[in-house]
């Protein structure tokens, strides 16, 4: 939702039902519209009655976070893990809760070299990868990559990973670690 909406809908709602914003602030909030008072309060004209607002919110805020109810996050950290969980059974999850959190998170695709390569039996390879990673080839090939062999693996249909090296057709992957 556009913010400048938010602070008609948030404030819109407090003037319908007769409340001020200060007594809106007060009132037991949902732990997912705690931030929506501080919307709310910036809307108040008068500067003793928005101060007081905005300590109240601050307060309600302060303690959800204290109490758990309130989790803030870090998008580049977020990110970051997802690359992680890349390509493992649960990373398909929406840890955010879906929505566009997640959308906006989303990891399909990540860049990175391989480091080392062990065989796998008929034609197939566990590789290493720079991010800490390990992947086995599900389709056999020629000849074994390389270390220092820069490897992008992405999303393919139906839940699977197709890897693409320099040289090399693209190839199925699964996630071993």
């Amino acid at each position: 939702m556009h913010m400048g909406k938010m602070v008609q809908t948030v404030v819109g709602f407090a003037v319908a039902s007769g409340m001020t914003a200060v007594t809106a602030a007060q009132a037991p909030l949902d732990s997912s519209k705690v931030l929506d008072t501080l919307v709310a309060c910036q809307a108040i004209r008068a500067d003793d009655a928005r101060l007081a607002c905005l300590d109240e919110a601050t307060t309600r805020i302060l303690a959800a976070r204290k109490s758990g109810e309130l989790l803030a996050l870090d998008r580049g950290k977020v990110i970051e893990q997802k690359r992680r969980s890349f390509g493992l059974a649960d990373a398909g999850s929406n840890p955010l809760g879906g929505g566009e959190a997640d959308r906006l998170t989303r990891v399909t695709e990540i860049n990175t070299t391989v480091t080392s390569v062990q065989p796998a039996g008929y034609a197939r390879f566990a590789l290493q990868l720079a991010n800490g990673t390990v992947w086995q080839t599900i389709e056999p090939l020629t000849l074994a990559p390389r270390p220092g062999t820069a490897i992008g693996i992405k999303q393919s249909g139906f839940g699977g990973f197709k890897a693409t090296m320099k040289g090399e057709r693209p190839i199925l992957v699964k996630r071993q670690r």
